[in-house]
């Protein structure tokens, strides 16, 4: 006798025929076959610029990083992403989408409602694996201002406001400034440090409407705001500041924002996002001058008006007069020395700084410090996550070693690859451009501190794939005469004040 349910799942048994399983085995192999065999349409492959070679493993090289990328899927995946953003309002890892179009950068949302830079964070093994023990901002801005006390050198700090903070209308929020809880602790401690501070709230909140305080789709400031900000931050530094600015030429720009390039949509970017206009005062003759009493140390907020890397530039030449360093110059009224850095405000300006002769040191009277607050309000996790890194730069008793490359010279330089920076993935980076480091040693044991470009438009340059243990032939020059280079993020994960940084115009690998 049949038991009740005994073979009823008979019933909802689903057979697959021949034409079924032929359809899906085709499908499956078309995931397989078709990312590789696009690697044969030049159109689709990604553009490396890439230098002739001439050796069978330099060529295959070069095609393993060229598969590395898959571009049929890249292309898919930017084909996506504009659909999404264009058609849901929906960014990706590092943008925001707000609303009417306002775009965010995550980490900045991260410093605004995160814990703030003094959290620590507990132990545990799911921790993200990091070769270097994390600093926390406040110690190291204290200790850099410490050792500037010491040579008699009065320290000027200047975190600026983040979108977020500022234009909240994109968010959702009524219009006005958020204050960070973490803001006032930062205040505190530089107070208690004797540290000069400029609060620049007041000075943004002063200009009435978002569209007047940021750019839509930037994560920097307004021309407007830049202008206010130097005078404000000029006359912090001096009472005697000449705080007008009248002799200037309206120049009109227009440009995506970075985070419309951190969005990663390449040609289908202006089918979503018009190109931002703006006209920036550009100063006939800002004082400048590298003996100057004071030192500018900034980020892009200093560089964002006058680098074509960041959008807004001159393309081909840097804009002088139309950024942050000139109009703080001529509202101050005397020449001011710019070391400015995109994506180096934490760290590499004061390496920068260190790296200076001694002689030229102890002309220093002031320096202002020019970096997002994001830098200064980040913790530890979403801080490293965002390639913020703080490391305490000690400032030399004694001169830097002599130049390698004399100025206005190229040299030829032959050694060993003895060590390099880690560059990581461009898409995942704030900037579009970023220079490297690596250590060199000749035949006669000297050793030698080269930069090269890393990748430019998000697209990884040739010497990406420098090897350790292998010997080149560069043609250098010294580092600061590269314009583009000083101004762009710098992966160094070495601090060698005892060299003195050249660039490398050209390489090539010696059998």
């Amino acid at each position: 006798m049949k038991k009740p349910y005994e073979h009823d799942w008979l019933g909802d048994e689903v057979r697959v025929g021949r034409t079924g399983l032929w359809i899906a085995l085709v499908v499956f192999l078309l995931f397989l076959v078709v990312p590789a065999a696009s690697l044969l349409v030049p159109s689709l492959r990604p553009t490396t610029n890439a230098v002739p070679t001439s050796s069978r493993k330099e060529r295959l090289t070069a095609w393993e990083r060229s598969a590395k990328t898959l571009p049929l899927l890249e292309q898919w995946r930017r084909s996506d992403q504009a659909r999404v953003t264009a058609d849901l309002g929906t960014g990706n890892a590092k943008v925001f989408v707000g609303e009417a179009g306002w775009l965010y950068y995550r980490p900045d949302l991260d410093a605004l409602t995160g814990k703030g830079p003094d959290h620590v964070e507990p132990a545990s093994v799911a921790r993200e694996k990091t070769a270097t023990v994390w600093q926390p901002p406040l110690p190291v801005i204290h200790d850099f201002a410490a050792q500037l006390a010491s040579r008699h050198i009065r320290l000027v700090f200047v975190p600026v406001p983040t979108k977020p903070m500022v234009c909240r209308e994109g968010l959702g929020l009524d219009a006005g400034v958020s204050v960070p809880p973490a803001w006032a602790r930062v205040a505190t401690h530089l107070a208690a440090a004797g540290i000069g501070f400029v609060d620049l709230f007041p000075v943004i909140e002063a200009r009435r409407t978002d569209h007047e305080r940021f750019l839509k789709q930037d994560t920097h400031w307004s021309p407007g705001t830049m202008e206010d900000s130097a005078v404000a931050v000029a006359a912090a530094v001096s009472p005697r500041a000449v705080l007008s600015v009248s002799r200037y030429k309206p120049v009109l720009r227009r440009g995506s924002g970075d985070l419309v390039g951190m969005l990663d949509l390449e040609g289908r970017a202006k089918r979503v996002f018009s190109e931002e206009e703006v006209t920036l005062k550009r100063l006939s003759n800002p004082p400048a001058g590298d003996r100057s009493e004071v030192v500018l140390l900034g980020d892009s907020f200093v560089n964002v008006f006058e680098d074509p890397a960041l959008g807004f530039g001159e393309e081909g030449e840097v804009a002088i007069g139309a950024g942050f360093a000139s109009h703080f110059a001529a509202a101050l009224g005397r020449p001011v020395q710019t070391i400015a850095i995109n994506g180096g405000g934490a760290t590499a300006v004061r390496e920068a700084f260190a790296m200076l002769p001694a002689d030229r040191l102890a002309e220093v009277k002031t320096v202002v410090w020019v970096i997002s607050a994001r830098d200064v309000l980040l913790p530890e996790i979403p801080a490293r996550r965002a390639r913020i890194e703080w490391r305490t730069v000690a400032l030399p008793k004694t001169e830097t070693s002599s130049i390698v490359a004399p100025a206005g010279t190229a040299t030829e330089v032959v050694g060993m690859l003895v060590e390099r920076s880690q560059i990581g993935d461009p898409s995942q980076t704030p900037y579009a451009e970023a220079v490297f480091s690596a250590i060199f040693k000749s035949e006669d044991g000297a050793e030698h501190l080269v930069f090269f470009w890393g990748f430019r438009k998000r697209l990884l340059e040739p010497a990406a794939a420098l090897e350790p243990n292998r010997r080149y032939r560069l043609r250098v020059r010294p580092f600061d005469e590269n314009t583009a280079a000083v101004r762009s993020t710098r992966l160094d994960d070495f601090f060698r004040p005892d060299l003195v940084p050249v660039f490398a115009e050209s390489f090539e690998p010696i059998p």
